[in-house]
């Protein structure tokens, strides 16, 4: 733990996390219509310290089996398709991570985001959007 630094310079405000969320379902009531947002939309995904920690280690073991330089995780948005195995998530939308390496051959030593994904290890899913799935942020 001794090599974990505080992330300062990326930590928000709650206020600004605030507006963030409502600018977010604002947008997606928009896109998806009011009737249809209301009953699976959610705005948040939550995963456990141990399941993140879990995950950050299997990416680690994986890529240093694989011989492949991870540089960060990459969170995409996602929607569970209507035959979804777990029908209780059908049309729900969701969160999910997948792990990066760097594109220097691209992008040259200033990545910043333009990391390419690794598909050869597995990315993770399977967050908890809460029951109902619309928890507002702070609440």
């Amino acid at each position: 733990m001794s090599d974990y630094k505080t992330p300062n310079d990326k930590l928000i405000t709650n206020e600004q996390a605030a507006e963030l969320n409502a600018c977010y379902k604002a947008k997606q009531k928009d896109g998806f219509g009011a009737e249809s947002n209301d009953d699976n939309f959610a705005c948040s995904s939550w995963y456990s310290l141990e399941d993140l920690e879990g995950y950050i280690n299997y990416v680690k073991e994986q890529a240093l089996e694989k011989k492949i330089p991870i540089d960060g995780i990459r969170f995409y948005f996602g929607v569970y398709p209507e035959n979804a195995e777990d029908q209780s998530k059908a049309g729900q939308n969701t969160l999910f991570m997948c792990p990066t390496k760097s594109n220097t051959a691209l992008f040259g030593e200033n990545n910043k985001g333009n990391s390419e994904d690794v598909i050869e290890i597995s990315p993770m899913n399977m967050g908890d959007q809460g029951n109902p799935p619309q928890i507002n942020y702070g609440g």
